[in-house]
């Protein structure tokens, strides 16, 4: 095993430029992820995604719920678009005014009122 030796001012510079590059590194990967958020998902991937079949997901486009663009006679899904789907869907449970509550209980029931129709 070699042992190499060098004065500690050189070692502190050295592992500054290497935190220095570091943060370039970063910085440029982050910028990556900034300016393309938006993945595309087959049919497949964006119905595992929502827990539903792929022909509910037709369904979902024929009804204009769910943003979609066709590449090559496919469809894709924007990743931001199966998040905005879900949020909008998600029942929240720490419902604290009114709307909140109205929201959930028309999440739940799917908005058609209990009891007989008259």
């Amino acid at each position: 095993m070699k042992v190499i030796t060098m004065e500690s001012s050189a070692f502190r510079s050295l592992t500054e430029q290497i935190a220095e590059i570091a943060a370039h590194v970063r910085a440029a990967s982050g910028d990556k992820k900034a300016a393309s958020p938006d993945r595309l998902l087959t049919t497949r991937e964006a119905a595992h995604l929502l827990n539903v079949s792929t022909r509910t997901l037709q369904r979902m486009r024929s009804e204009q719920r769910i943003g979609y663009v066709v590449l090559r006679g496919k469809c894709r899904y924007r990743q931001s678009e199966i998040g905005r789907l879900l949020e909008a869907c998600a029942v929240n449970e720490d419902a604290a005014t009114p709307q909140e509550l109205k929201r959930n209980h028309t999440l739940r029931t799917g908005g058609k009122p209990k009891g007989r129709r008259t």
